[in-house]
């Protein structure tokens, strides 16, 4: 991943905060020349101070199969957004696009039945503590649905993180942020919020 010396980040708090607030990531594996790609929801744990992200995926999607044991990518985006040469106090400038990246790298190793549904539970938990706290994985619907699923686990053995917010331009950040917010949709209002983060420090 290309990443200009501005835009690099390594505060692993701040990249761990970004993951967990931005988990549905994507999921990147090569068989055969072929690029494979799943979109899942992960969550992201530390075991024996390593970090560990879990998902599942259908077993009917091949990926998993042809990536078990394998070296796969995990890329999680966050807020983006358009910023034109209007922000700048230089007009002989061009437009550009202001986001957020992580990217990890690991082996996918392959739950079995048991860590799977310890997996869900924990998953079910995070997102719908109301419906886990039914007992809805006790019915057998549920236990059925759960033989069509495999779940995984990726030991994180790089990351790398780059977060665009416009700080090649140390002049125009605070104008770029009140662009942005005068924009006022969810997508500029949090761009600029993390600009701002930016210009604090």
């Amino acid at each position: 991943m290309y990443i200009p010396r501005e835009f690099k980040i390594d505060d692993l708090k701040k990249i761990m905060k970004f993951v967990e607030d931005n988990n549905f990531g994507i999921l990147l594996s090569i068989y055969n020349n072929e690029i494979y790609n799943t979109q899942i929801p992960l969550m992201l744990d530390t075991e024996n101070e390593k970090f560990i992200l879990k998902g599942h995926m259908a077993r009917a999607n091949m990926q998993w199969y042809r990536s078990k044991d394998e070296n796969v990518t995990v890329l999680f985006t966050g807020p983006h957004h358009y910023i034109s040469p209007l922000y700048y106090k230089d007009k002989d400038s061009v437009p550009t696009w202001d986001y957020m990246t992580v990217r990890m790298d690991g082996k996918l190793e392959l739950m079995d039945e048991n860590e799977t549904r310890k997996f869900l539970q924990e998953m079910s938990r995070f997102y719908d503590k109301k419906w886990a706290d039914e007992g809805n994985d006790k019915r057998e619907y549920y236990s059925k649905m759960v033989l069509q699923i495999v779940g995984f686990k990726i030991e994180v053995s790089k990351i790398n993180a780059k977060f665009k917010l416009s700080q090649n331009r140390p002049e125009d950040m605070e104008n770029i942020a009140i662009n942005l917010e005068t924009l006022g949709d969810a997508e500029s209002v949090s761009v600029a919020k993390f600009i701002r983060e930016e210009i604090k420090k």
